[in-house]
């Protein structure tokens, strides 16, 4: 099972009930300004002796009821649901939605509108078809007007296009009538009919981000065995007391004459982890490179990709959390059939936030991760502490890769695969160190938003932190 639950969402379409929605009560009704203005009319015709008037306030009364009455049922009885053909999707690729509405009810709907709210990254191939939300500029909303008789059921089939990386809620839905006349609406938001899009990241060939197409993670054959792959047979010898018996080769045996055992090509390992770095700049609190996020999740597909492809056991952990999540994330290494699903549902989900800064990342998260695995270091830039990190990984028996995305070269780590794949964006212009610090310090801070004053809070303790460690070292 993956991150997130659409099968529940699936089961819900196919189990929709009737909105239960019966508006206002009668205070509406004794509110409304007509039948203040029936009243008004009325004690005219009676003080005046007018059955004209009072002919025409008993008119106006029983169309005000009649209007009060249809639209406080107008909104029970309706079926409103959407059903996608596909859920998990690729940026550019385009879907199909059909909105489906049905009236079970005797009573006629003389008009009724539908909003539903819409991300622009999964809207309609012509994203200017959708009103955009005045306090959300990636939000909108996908209105469609109906008339409806008695038992009637309309279907529309929208074209829809994945646009960009992430998780994508939609809904609530809102639905507004009333009456004929227009006397009285009724809206009621529909909060338990939301649906989840996922929009996986590309996944592009190593060839086209500059990685070699084969043995970009050191999956290579060493004179010391540290581990067979028994999928890699390289010959036979004779059987030996220790070896097992299911590496005996029993053609080879009858042809023999003795007992013969497979010998298997030793291998530095098919586990392999991402060790992923989601903070875009060194200063991860100064803000977020989009781009080079984006840039980020797609080479970690790409490798995923290639990794389960190949045969490897993948995992990925992050230094990130989720979306609708506070948690970093974690999915231990394996070969099962919707591994690559499972971390490509991941990949799409990963936020802008980041828990902690990656050398303290990689130290307290090694010993969580399998013993024998590549772990695949992707970072968007390097720094003294991340180096030092990674060279207390190798010189514990780690074998390491390190990817890096900067636009400045890497330093040279001896005994850590390394390759230097920059990003082909610009990187975007950030303040210098000197305007957060000294007199204009507050008023910098009081620009920034609440996450990177939070972000800015943890980097300085994480200085201190540092200071004092080298401070106790040098002592």
């Amino acid at each position: 099972m993956g991150f997130f639950d659409f099968e529940s969402a699936e089961r819900q379409e196919l189990g929709t009930q009737p909105i239960q929605g019966r508006g206002d009560t009668l205070h509406a009704l004794l509110d409304h300004r007509w039948v203040s203005f029936a009243f008004i009319v009325l004690l005219i015709a009676i003080m005046g002796g007018a059955p004209e008037l009072l002919a025409m306030v008993a008119f106006m009364l029983v169309v005000v009821s009649v209007a009060w009455l249809w639209s406080r049922d107008s909104l029970r009885g309706l079926v409103y649901h959407r059903q996608f053909r596909y859920r998990r999707l690729f940026p550019d690729e385009e879907f199909d939605v059909q909105i489906t509405i049905e009236n079970r009810k005797l009573l006629p709907i003389s008009w009724l509108q539908v909003e539903d709210e819409w991300p622009l990254r999964v809207g309609p191939t012509n994203e200017y078809d959708l009103p955009r939300a005045e306090d959300d500029p990636d939000l909108g909303f996908l209105i469609n007007t109906y008339s409806l008789r008695w038992y009637e059921r309309i279907r529309r089939r929208f074209t829809l296009q994945a646009r960009q990386r992430g998780i994508y809620q939609i809904g609530p839905a809102h639905l507004l009538s009333g009456d004929p006349f227009s006397l009285f609406d009724r809206k009621i938001s529909v909060e338990n009919r939301r649906e989840m899009l996922v929009v996986y990241p590309r996944i592009k060939p190593l060839q086209e981000l500059g990685l070699p197409l084969k043995d970009p993670f050191g999956d290579k054959r060493v004179q010391r065995r540290l581990f067979e792959d028994p999928s890699r047979t390289m010959g036979i010898r004779d059987y030996s007391p220790h070896d097992s018996f299911r590496h005996i080769h029993w053609k080879a045996t009858a042809r023999a004459g003795s007992l013969q055992t497979r010998v298997y090509e030793p291998t530095r390992s098919l586990r392999t982890v991402l060790c992923l770095n989601v903070a875009t700049f060194e200063q991860y609190w100064r803000g977020v490179w989009p781009a080079m996020l984006e840039y980020e999740m797609e080479v970690a597909a790409s490798l995923a990709n290639w990794g389960i492809t190949e045969g490897h056991s993948v995992g990925m952990s992050a230094n990130g959390t989720l979306a609708h999540a506070d948690q970093p994330f974690r999915i231990p290494p394996s070969r099962s059939s919707d591994q690559l699903a499972h971390i490509l549902e991941a990949l799409a989900a990963v936020s802008y936030f980041v828990s902690s800064s990656y050398d303290r990342f990689l130290i307290e998260e090694s010993p969580r991760l399998p013993w024998g695995a590549t772990l695949v270091l992707i970072t968007p830039s390097m720094n003294d502490a991340i180096a030092g990190s990674i060279l207390r990984l190798r010189d514990s028996g780690r074998r390491l890769v390190l990817i890096a995305l900067g636009k400045v070269a890497p330093p040279f780590l001896n005994g850590v695969t390394t390759y230097h794949l920059p990003i082909q964006d610009e990187e975007p212009e950030l303040p210098a160190e000197d305007e957060l610090a000294g007199e204009d310090a507050a008023a910098a801070e009081d620009s920034l938003t609440p996450r990177q004053r939070y972000l800015l809070r943890r980097a300085r303790e994480e200085a201190k932190e540092r200071a004092k460690h080298a401070g106790e070292h040098h002592a």
